[in-house]
């Protein structure tokens, strides 16, 4: 199970980051390296790795392949520089923190046993390690065709002995030691170099404790309980060498539980090793003791000869008196404590999962009964036989049993250094944690957790961290109902601003966890994750503005900005496809009205040569008028009077001069109209002279306009209704009217004459009104004249 690591909210980077001078240059004690063979993973080629290097790697390396090799904490590329030398880069991944204590002290080591690292450093979010790469493996390489001989064993133990006493000489355990972080940088002469010290731990003291290794085959049994010592690593190298000499790995085809249940409960046995010196190694490196183990001086002691004492130890120390758990009774708290948080889950479900009816309680309670502290009383009442839930009574037996140990609960870790890393595993849904971080941090408010490990020893600022994380709650709520509450606050935006603690996952409260307990370092992180928030949407969103810009540096409206982001920018995202939209049915708009521009345009000569046959009739009208006029009241005798019934008129004018006029007001007339229609084109032909007086006297009666249609030409052609016709039959009496009225007055022709010039004049006058209303209606991108009546008296219109 891995820790939490002090990585701050969002997976920012890391408080403390470094790149070692010199990361540029090659180090000439480390062999070049040499072409990279394919690798694969998952069916990926070697030219298609999975994982990118971060930026600032990217910008001088090319990535050349995917190791094979990946671990639980790291992924690992084989990289290529400009002037072609290989190195591996090591990237961690999110939630991973290499220790920076390591990596100061890394670039001091000289042994030629533990591989240089060239260059560390953070980027995007995530640290790194250059290192030179060694293209004939690890040692796993050397360990797959069966036992070594004996002379072989004890050169590969030498070599890593004196790379363990070098790092351990410096403050380092490595704690992850196993074949494949042992690097072959030659085969002919053997040269190995141990490597990947992402789990590495520099010590400040003699025993610290810590997070289980990694690979439980390798590990320690004190390792299981957290403790983190020199001796950790020399355990490791017992279990390498034992492989060595007998060609199996340890514990091969046996589960994590069966693995976990043999270190704790029982020794590991060297009688197979056949060569008695690597036996001996093997029993010295492999005491359960840690404090009995061989360590740096009896191992230079048995390779120069030998025969340092081993403790002996019995092959069942799980057998009498004490607390039967996981195949082992335990007789002290300290231990019991350790094997508890190392197996948290089953010991809660083991001890508490039934109540007060299970075996395995009883006996808990039996065990307490025999200790010689009355604190159990307490212990027992006050917590052990509640409603609490069973995690959080174990938390309570656990810090009663042994106050000296590092916070747990879950069986994780919980300093004030890590509670930020519970923010990065909350938001992370596919980490493996990530249930397990949510569980804790739902059970730490819900339970005021954080007092009860407050209880642990060099643990007291997690109550102080408690209350503050409280006060940063309690402001949350208020500040997220206020902004809720306010009229411009779409509801998408505010859904993403829940009260602490009711969202799922519970990223705010942890995010307010974390800002309670390194308060600087998450307030540089939410500033900066709100600042890309801001980039990120590309637009102004009136609301979206409105938040950042009142946000300041309060760490909390910074926080706001950061969650209620993705509704802005999916708002963004949303105008611009609106946008688009409207600019394709622009384009198509703009496509059909160039058609019927076209169209228009092609039917400049039809509608120019409807115009003129259209204008006939008033060339009739005005000739037929004129000969009447003429006949009845123009000049015709000598005396210059001519008689009408009982009237005489004096004498008037021509018919010869009434023809002229009459055929000088026609070409106004078709003047007019073919002025019209070459403006109009194919428009004019639907809108021609007669469509109001048509449409007019369609509404009279259907019958009429249908006898109309079918005795005019204009109809024929047009498909609308006939008009001329009509016209006819309305001038007609209109003209007798007019005659009756002029063989009453002595100045009928002049009354003609005038009539010959104001009917052109009206009608130039209405076709200048007829274009002017076309050009408005086309402007506006309607059909010239709006909608015009269909041969069924419906509307018709249209946008062009």
């Amino acid at each position: 199970m891995g820790e939490f690591d002090g990585t701050g909210p969002g997976g920012g980077p890391p408080r403390d980051t470094r790149r070692d001078a010199g990361a540029t240059r090659r180090d000439d004690r480390v062999p070049g390296p040499r072409p990279a063979a394919e690798t694969r993973r998952d069916g990926h080629p070697a030219s298609d790795p999975l994982v990118r290097l971060p930026s600032v790697l990217a910008e001088r390396y090319d990535v050349v392949a995917e190791l094979p090799v990946q671990g639980a904490e790291s992924d690992l590329l084989l990289v290529r520089d400009a002037r072609g030398d290989e190195y591996v880069a090591k990237i961690f991944r999110r939630g991973y923190r290499a220790d920076r204590e390591v990596w100061a002290k890394l670039p001091a080591l000289d042994s030629p046993h533990v591989l240089r690292i060239l260059e560390t450093g953070e980027a995007d979010g995530r640290d790194y390690e250059i290192a030179a790469y060694a293209p004939e493996g690890n040692l796993r390489a050397l360990m797959r065709d069966g036992p070594l001989p004996p002379e072989r064993a004890a050169e590969i133990a030498a070599q890593l002995a004196a790379g363990l006493t070098a790092l351990h000489r410096a403050g380092i355990v490595h704690r992850d030691l196993k074949p494949e972080n042992v690097l072959v940088l030659d085969a002919d002469p053997l040269r190995l170099a141990i490597a990947d010290f992402g789990l590495s731990k520099v010590l400040e003291q003699s025993v610290m404790f810590a997070s289980s290794s990694r690979t439980l085959a390798y590990a320690a049994p004190e390792s299981l309980s957290g403790q983190v010592s020199p001796a950790r690593d020399w355990w490791s190298l017992g279990m390498i060498v034992r492989e060595l000499a007998t060609g199996r790995p340890p514990f091969e085809g046996l589960s994590e539980t069966v693995v976990v249940d043999h270190l704790a409960t029982r020794p590991v046995s060297a009688d197979d090793v056949p060569d008695p010196r690597l036996r001996l190694l093997c029993r010295g490196l492999l005491a359960r003791d840690p404090r009995r183990r061989w360590a740096g001086e009896q191992v230079a002691e048995w390779l120069d000869g030998g025969s340092p004492a081993v403790a002996e130890e019995s092959a069942d120390p799980g057998t009498g008196a004490g607390l039967p758990f996981r195949g082992r009774r335990h007789t002290r708290r300290d231990e019991l404590a350790r094997a508890l948080v190392e197996d948290w889950d089953h010991a809660a479900q083991y001890f508490f999962g039934r109540g007060e009816t299970g075996e395995a309680w009883r006996s808990l309670r039996d065990w307490l009964a025999e200790l010689p502290d009355d604190s159990r009383i307490e212990l027992v009442d006050g917590h052990l036989t509640t409603d609490s839930p069973p995690d959080v009574k174990l938390l309570h037996l656990v810090r009663w049993l042994d106050p000296a140990l590092p916070p747990h609960f879950l069986g994780r870790r919980l300093t004030a250094d890590d509670l930020p890393g519970l923010a990065v595993l909350a938001d992370d849904h596919r980490h493996p944690d990530h249930r397990t971080a949510c569980l804790i941090g739902r059970a730490l408010w819900e339970h005021r957790l954080l007092h009860v490990l407050a209880g642990f020893e060099g643990a007291g600022e997690l109550a102080r961290i408690d209350d503050q994380w409280r006060a940063r709650v309690s402001a949350w709520n208020d500040l997220a109902r206020w902004l809720r509450g306010q009229d411009g606050m779409p509801a998408g935006p505010a859904r993403r601003l829940p009260d602490a603690g009711d969202e799922d996952p519970p990223s705010v409260l942890l995010t307010l966890l974390a800002l309670a307990a390194r308060p600087a370092e998450t307030h540089r992180l939410i500033a900066e994750s709100a600042a890309r928030a801001r980039e990120a949407v590309g637009e102004p969103v009136p609301w979206f503005t409105w938040l950042a810009d009142g946000a300041g540096d309060d760490p909390l409206r910074l926080l706001a900005v950061t969650l209620a982001a993705p509704e802005a920018v999916v708002e963004t995202e949303a105008r611009a496809r609106e946008r688009e939209a409207a600019r394709r049915r622009d384009e198509a708009l703009r496509a059909h009205w160039e058609q019927r521009e076209r169209e228009r345009l092609a039917g400049r000569g039809p509608a120019m040569a409807r115009a003129a046959l259209w204008t006939l009739p008033f060339l009739f009208l005005w000739l037929f008028g004129s000969w009447i006029v003429g006949s009845l009241f123009g000049g015709g005798d000598e005396a210059g009077t001519a008689s009408v019934g009982l009237q005489r008129s004096s004498s008037g004018v021509s018919f010869g001069v009434l023809a002229v006029f009459s055929v000088l007001a026609w070409l106004v007339h078709t003047g007019s109209e073919l002025f019209v229609a070459r403006a109009q084109g194919a428009d004019y032909l639907p809108q021609g002279p007669w469509s109001a007086l048509s449409g007019f006297l369609g509404a009279s009666g259907r019958g009429l306009s249908k006898a109309s249609q079918t005795m005019t030409g204009a109809a024929q052609s047009t498909g609308r209704r006939g008009c001329g016709f009509l016209l006819l039959a309305a001038t007609i009496p209109l003209l007798l009217l007019m005659l009756l009225v002029g063989a009453l007055t002595s100045v009928a022709s002049m009354l003609w004459l005038l009539l010959l010039i104001v009917g052109p004049a009206a009608h130039a006058v209405k076709a200048g009104v007829r274009l002017h209303a076309w050009r408005q209606a086309r402007s506006a991108g309607e059909p010239a004249g709006g909608a015009t009546e269909g041969p069924t008296g419906g509307s018709m219109g249209g946008r062009p």
